[in-house]
């Protein structure tokens, strides 16, 4: 079996090397007998990128180089370029983003540090309805999905964002916003396979409504191969998905418009459960198929007042349910978020908002996890204000606002923000920001017990050798809180080229983490070991990052971003490595061109540094990617990628159970897919 594998990756490499070598001599002899014509290697110039829009640093549309935060954007044309058939392997293209893959269908990922399969510090939202669950504190990465090609751009905003969002955005601000309706008419179909992306498909239809209204639908599937451990053996995360959406756009009246969108899934997705039973022996380990169904529905209106001062209101309904041997859980979510902008006098810019949310989760306790209660509805709300106050007209901008927030878990939350913008031409801006974030516990930390792992107990008498480790939960708990600071520099050095660098120090309190337990034997009874989790730590943070962007011809374009963090930490033998769950170093270089008209190659070098933590220690390791696309007619593109060109395998995140005697690492293979991508009307 493992002859055969071994043999299978080398068949993939040489034929993924044949390919892209028989393709660039191609593409490199169409250049030459085309030097007439230039291609346009982006649609839009170094310029113009500085000029695109973001709204999710402060819920209104601002040029890149007016944004006084860390914002970086991935457009569409980035996504397409990449080979990405993920959210999370888009998400590689942005400075400060951590994206570890621990196996075929999970990822962990943060920004500036506490790495993990459920980093807690990372709010993600799609089109404004948030995807981080309150369940445990994450994001459930398996569950996020919708048609790439419908993505029109990712705003990427590294640092505190809890003025504009609320708590959770502690260390970033992720916001997937999808294209307009108007901009999808006609029709899509895509389509491909290979060794890991086993197949794929997706259709959009797109058309008009009226005068000016629009629609579009679309469905989508997909299975992807499982991974393989690190001893070579076939794995089982294997993840399949059916999913299917609308979009609707449409004006009531000249000043007011309004969008419907909604989705609905089903998603299969492998997992491999280790020792959950409650007495010995615990070393049970089993193949199991976990199953998630969820469905959306947002609603947007946005308009202007007599008075000139512009509102947006929104709300959505979020369902998802799932079950799983360890727990199943049914969450239903309510949100109504209503903003008004208006401008008292020419030097303020005024904001100010509410929101209500309603989160019900019903969750079914088993030997692994149990809630207490099991059915809990509850509520949240907040308002905000913040004015943008000018200076001095272009060139001096001072942001002051602030949150107040009332949770369930956590109490109320008081934060603040100040930022201010200095651009002394429109070519450079240099920013800085002081804030204060919080996150709030999670339903898992205030109210569940939850069976970790097992622990060698040191007695030689079986089955007393092992005793299993829980976490029980703890109702009093704080909400963890961030004093952060920040200074950000933008240039565009010529209409070629232009860098980003921004310099950050985050000082973390009542940080919530569980200290290890001790099991005693009196010759009768094993005492099991227990944990409560505390909010008894405090980190300090520090890193830079940086992004350039250098457009040498008009036909090839570098673009790269590197990273560092350091992370200090009063030392606690009781505790996890907080400080190795994260590279100090990463980053990347993307390399494309347009070689003739029809014809596009895009290569990518990433390098990461090696993950410290004791129990979840990762070597260092470097990935090349490369995506080759042919256009034979108008609206086909015919493309092939390959990824992880340099090893057979390599591994990105170890994923162990607590203090458990089990391992379930897996290595993310090299991989090589085909797609076709055909755009046609009736």
């Amino acid at each position: 079996m493992q002859r055969n594998c071994r043999f299978q990756w080398h068949v993939t490499n040489s034929l993924g090397f044949l390919l892209f070598g028989i393709a660039l001599g191609t593409g490199l002899q169409g250049k030459a007998a085309a030097e007439e014509v230039a291609p346009d290697i982006e649609s839009l110039s170094i310029n113009e990128l500085m000029q695109m829009e973001v709204s999710s640093a402060s819920r209104k549309s601002q040029t890149l180089s007016d944004t006084a935060a860390a914002a970086f954007v991935i457009s569409q044309d980035d996504i397409r370029r990449s080979g990405a058939t993920s959210i999370p392997d888009a998400l590689r293209m942005a400075p400060g983003i951590d994206v570890a893959q621990i196996n075929a269908s999970s990822w962990a990922i943060t920004a500036r540090g506490f790495n993990g399969k459920y980093a807690n510090k990372l709010l993600v939202l799609m089109d404004g309805r948030t995807i981080y669950t309150p369940l445990f504190s994450g994001v459930f990465w398996n569950l996020q999905d919708t048609l790439m090609e419908d993505i029109e751009r990712i705003e990427v905003i590294r640092g505190p964002g809890a003025v504009m969002w609320g708590a959770n955005a502690v260390n970033g601000v992720i916001n997937i916003i999808t294209r307009k309706a108007k901009d999808t008419e006609g029709n899509l179909f895509v389509a491909g396979g290979g060794n890991q992306e086993q197949g794929f498909a997706g259709y959009r239809h797109g058309g008009q409504i009226g005068n000016d209204g629009s629609y579009r639908i679309y469905a989508k599937t997909f299975e992807h191969e499982a991974f393989v451990g690190s001893s070579g053996q076939r794995l089982h995360d294997d993840w399949r998905s059916v999913q299917a959406g609308f979009r609707i756009d449409d004006r009531i009246s000249s000043d007011h418009r309004f969008t419907v969108q909604g989705d609905v899934y089903r998603k299969t997705v492998g997992n491999t459960t280790g020792p959950v039973t409650t007495a010995p022996p615990f070393n049970s380990i089993s193949n199991v198929d976990n199953h998630a169904d969820g469905a959306n529905l947002l609603a947007r209106w946005e308009g202007a007042f007599s008075d000139g001062s512009e509102f947006k209101l929104q709300s959505y309904y979020d369902r998802v349910s799932f079950s799983a041997p360890a727990l199943s859980d049914d969450q239903d979510m309510l949100d109504i978020d209503f903003q008004h902008r208006l401008h008292p006098s020419p030097s303020h810019d005024l904001m100010w908002g509410v929101n209500y949310r309603f989160i019900h989760s019903s969750a079914t306790s088993t030997s692994a996890i149990a809630y207490s209660p099991n059915s809990l509805g509850y509520h949240n709300g907040s308002v905000f204000v913040q004015d943008d106050i000018t200076l001095i007209d272009n060139t001096l901008r001072l942001t002051l606002g602030t949150k107040l927030e009332e949770s369930h878990f956590g109490n109320t939350q008081v934060q603040p923000n100040a930022r201010l913008l200095w651009t002394p031409s429109e070519q450079h801006s240099v920013w800085a920001s002081v804030s204060r974030a919080a996150r709030t516990p999670s339903r898992g930390e205030a109210q569940s017990n939850i069976a970790l792992g097992v622990t060698p107990t040191g007695i030689p008498l079986p089955p007393f050798d092992q005793a299993q480790v829980r976490a029980f939960p703890n109702p009093n708990l704080k909400a963890e809180k961030v004093f952060a600071a920040e200074i950000g520099y933008r240039a565009q050095w010529t209409s070629q080229f232009s860098t980003d660098i921004t310099a950050f120090s985050n000082h973390y309190t009542d940080l919530i983490m569980f200290r290890q337990g001790t099991p005693t034997f009196d010759g009768v009874t094993l005492t099991q070991p227990m944990l409560w989790f505390n909010n008894t730590h405090e980190v300090t943070t520090r890193g830079i990052e940086l992004s350039a962007d250098w457009q040498v011809l008009d036909w090839m374009r570098f673009t790269g971003n590197y990273s560092h963090i350091k992370i200090e930490q009063p030392y606690d033998s009781a505790n996890s490595d907080t400080a190795g769950l994260s590279p100090r170093h990463h980053g990347s270089l993307r390399w494309q061109m347009d070689l003739n008209e029809q014809t596009k190659l895009d290569l990518t070098l990433r390098h990461v540094d090696r993950l410290r933590a004791v129990d979840q220690s990762v070597p260092a390791y470097t990935t090349f990617d490369a995506r080759l696309a042919y256009q034979p007619y108008s609206g086909i593109e015919l493309s092939v990628v390959a990824q992880n060109l340099f090893s057979p395998q390599h591994l990105e995140y170890r994923e162990v159970a607590w203090m458990s005697l089990y391992d379930l690492t897996a290595e993310v293979p090299r991989s090589i897919y085909g797609k076709i991508d055909w755009r046609f009307d009736f």
